[in-house]
């Protein structure tokens, strides 16, 4: 008996030489970072710059996959499933704390990962196609009064932080808007560029462009305060609608399991890149704030969010299946 137990400590010990020598050594082949919607949104954007900078850090090609669909599901579901090895990653929106009281079945739990950073937040901008004829916030407030379910808005998909800007707009205003989903950003801003779908929330880093060509008018931007990117753009509090605050933020996940060792390692790795003097002037220059949180902080944020839409969506009775 003595002879076993001698074995088994032995053989313990090595296998916790082989994970600790694993952890070391991470990552030794390439990393794939998901993204759940299409090429040029302002996930893809994000997840090329840290994807950049974590190959440069770690020696090993980070590869970015543009796996949309399913209202954002389609990558979060394939990360739950990969290995938890820290070579399968996504980086989701805010839809992926939406999902789960959008949909009855959203493919995934949140208890299938583990998050490893917030990469970055920033606050929506509020554009109309000019044919709408409103040139504020109040503006469009009293046209959407004066024509209940008349005025069509669009978003990046069901669950998408676009989505969600526009029916916190709808609670608090008190209007009815209808909701016109995409599978993306493209074919969304190609229909408000003609005055198809007159009202957007759009991220920054695509609305810019348009607002600077006059192709549309930017109202408002979505958080408390006003942003040095969009100086002459008030908040939407500010500009008709009191108390109105929100920001869409990204993130990147694990799959649940994936050791503790690595995710601190990404953790660290990531908060590098993202406050690194290039990587953060871009997306400041995007109107995003850098963040690079710790994976504890993520978890936080994460679960704090999770419950303040989960609450809105129930009291606007918005359930999606």
């Amino acid at each position: 008996m003595r002879a076993v137990r001698c074995l088994i400590i032995a053989l313990l010990f090595l296998l916790a030489g082989v994970g600790l020598a694993s952890a070391a050594a991470y990552p030794e082949h390439p990393i794939h970072l998901l993204v759940p919607y299409p090429a040029g949104g302002p996930n893809d954007v994000i997840a090329r710059l840290i994807a950049d900078k974590l190959s440069n850090a770690f020696g090993q090609q980070v590869i970015v996959e543009n796996r949309a669909g399913g209202s954002g599901n389609v990558a979060v579901i394939a990360t739950a499933r990969a290995a938890p090895d820290g070579y399968t990653l996504v980086l989701p929106a805010m839809a992926y704390a939406v999902n789960p009281s959008l949909f009855s079945n959203a493919g995934y739990a949140f208890d299938q990962f583990v998050p490893v950073s917030i990469v970055t937040s920033g606050p929506l901008v509020l554009v109309v196609h000019p044919s709408l004829g409103v040139k504020s916030v109040q503006e469009l407030i009293d046209i959407a009064k004066a024509q209940p379910g008349k005025i069509d808005y669009g978003s990046g998909g069901n669950g998408s932080s676009l989505h969600l800007a526009a029916e916190l707009f709808k609670q608090q205003a008190k209007v009815d808007l209808q909701h016109v989903p995409y599978k993306g950003t493209n074919d969304l801003v190609a229909d408000l560029l003609t005055g198809r779908v007159p009202v957007v929330f759009l991220s920054p880093l695509i609305a810019k462009q348009h607002v600077a060509h006059g192709d549309v008018l930017a109202l408002g931007i979505t958080s408390a305060t006003r942003s040095t990117s969009w100086p002459d753009t008030p908040t939407i509090a500010q500009a008709g609608l009191p108390g109105y605050a929100m920001e869409a933020w990204y993130a990147i996940l694990a799959p649940r399991g994936t050791p503790q060792d690595v995710v601190d390692k990404l953790s660290a790795a990531i908060a590098a890149a993202v406050k690194s003097p290039d990587v953060s002037e871009k997306l400041e220059s995007l109107g995003n704030v850098p963040v690079g949180s710790t994976a504890a902080q993520a978890a936080g944020y994460i679960n704090a969010e999770a419950k303040r839409w989960h609450d809105l969506l129930g009291a606007a009775g918005i359930h999606l299946d």
